[in-house]
């Protein structure tokens, strides 16, 4: 396996393909973070256990990210990935400036002091926290509003059935989904408070991490199933991430990723 023994930039980056529908919402999350941290890469709109995944994922599971390091006809020291985690971690510790000192190179995680003084031990606090989150949405938040009911509300409806057949069919799925949404909005909050940043624009502070970007394709899917919850009046039960849905939105990384998406088709 190729191991470089710096952190690379765009320059000698090599070629980072992406394979994955655009349906998969894992495959959006890894293609949102390259967008933002403006690293180039080529998506293969793959389905899950193709042919071609054979050499590159044992299980036929999306999303996959291939490192050319060498460039696009070179199997020479490639990188495969086939764990959503996995390749997060890669983006963020081989792909991207992680280790740069420069205020310009964009980070998905704090960057960590080199001493270990106190603003080192709440960096890697908030590190730890994003992580933990990150293990929540593709575990159980994605379980429960993608696959349970957002897949089937999409499958009923571009198989004819009307939105009452939807509504007798799903409404369990949609209380479960909305359960653990407002599950999610108050784990949200309680973090912010401990971390003495109530009311941020994004869920760990003023920029995007890991966390805001395996949440946004699954509420972004989920908003485009019209649900009451996200209405974003008054009376809303899910304030914050209401708000928070309709900021990443506008954000270009949102923009570029949306064709092909559940939510495109709506």
């Amino acid at each position: 396996m190729f191991v470089p023994n710096k952190v690379l930039s765009p320059e000698n980056i090599g070629t980072i393909e992406v394979f994955g529908v655009s349906l998969s919402t894992n495959t959006q999350s890894v293609m949102i973070a390259l967008k933002e941290l403006g690293i180039a890469y080529l998506h293969h709109n793959t389905m899950p256990n193709s042919p071609e995944l054979h050499t590159l994922s044992p299980f036929g599971a999306i999303p996959v990210l291939m490192h050319r390091p060498n460039g696009m006809y070179s199997g020479r020291d490639s990188v495969a990935l086939y764990e959503v985690l996995a390749i997060s971690r890669y983006i963020d510790e081989i792909l991207s400036e992680q280790e740069s000192n420069d205020p310009s190179v964009r980070s998905l995680l704090p960057r960590l002091p080199q001493s270990h003084t106190r603003s080192y031990a709440d960096k890697a606090l908030t590190r730890v926290e994003i992580e933990q989150m990150c293990a929540v949405i593709i575990h159980r938040v994605q379980t429960v509003v993608e696959d349970e009911y957002v897949k089937p509300y999409f499958a009923l409806r571009n198989n004819g059935a009307s939105a009452a057949d939807i509504e007798a069919g799903l409404g369990e799925g949609l209380q479960a989904a909305e359960g653990v949404l407002m599950l999610l909005e108050a784990v949200i909050n309680q973090s912010q408070k401990h971390l003495n940043i109530a009311g941020a624009d994004y869920m760990f502070g003023s920029n995007v991490t890991w966390s805001d970007i395996f949440l946004f394709p699954i509420l972004r899917d989920f908003k485009a199933t019209k649900p009451s919850i996200l209405q974003g009046d008054s009376s809303s039960r899910l304030p914050w991430l209401t708000g928070w849905v309709s900021r990443f939105e506008q954000r270009p990384s949102a923009a570029a990723t949306l064709p092909g998406t559940f939510a495109a088709s709506a």
